[in-house]
């Protein structure tokens, strides 16, 4: 019996190792952390706010466009496998909107800066300003 705990815990080392090497891990398992870190997790995600989720913790901006009417930018939170668009230098009530392949969100300015509630982050996302000024597809 010792030896087959041996074994095991050879074996377990063996594949705690190789994945910190190749910086992989299970998707279940790292599915599960993430939702319980940001409140949902991709398509759980659509139609949240980021900041209300947590989601907005550890995000970052992917992309940004500029035009006359402000600048927008694809947001995306690693811990939630989500997108959503930021918008500032803008003017009240201007309209902008973040786009995945299954979902589209679009909002207005409640300022000179704003932001949309979240698509799915598992698939590309794009931010816009009307008239299509948009980040690239990420």
């Amino acid at each position: 019996m010792k030896r087959t705990n041996r074994t095991f815990g050879i074996l377990f080392g063996l594949a705690a190792a190789a994945t910190a090497l190749t910086g992989l891990s299970a998707p279940t398992a790292s599915a599960a952390t993430h939702q319980v870190t940001g409140g949902c997790y991709g398509s759980s995600c659509d139609d949240k706010d980021p900041v209300d989720t947590g989601c907005s913790a550890d995000a970052f901006t992917v992309d940004s466009a500029s035009s006359a009417l402000g600048t927008v930018e694809l947001r995306y939170s690693p811990s939630c496998r989500a997108n959503w668009a930021r918008i500032y230098d803008t003017s009240y009530g201007q309209a902008f909107w973040v786009q995945s392949e299954h979902n589209y969100v679009q909002w207005h300015a409640k300022g000179a800066t704003g932001y949309s509630d979240m698509v799915d982050g598992s698939g590309p996302a794009r931010a816009c300003i009307p008239p299509e000024t948009c980040t690239v597809w990420h």
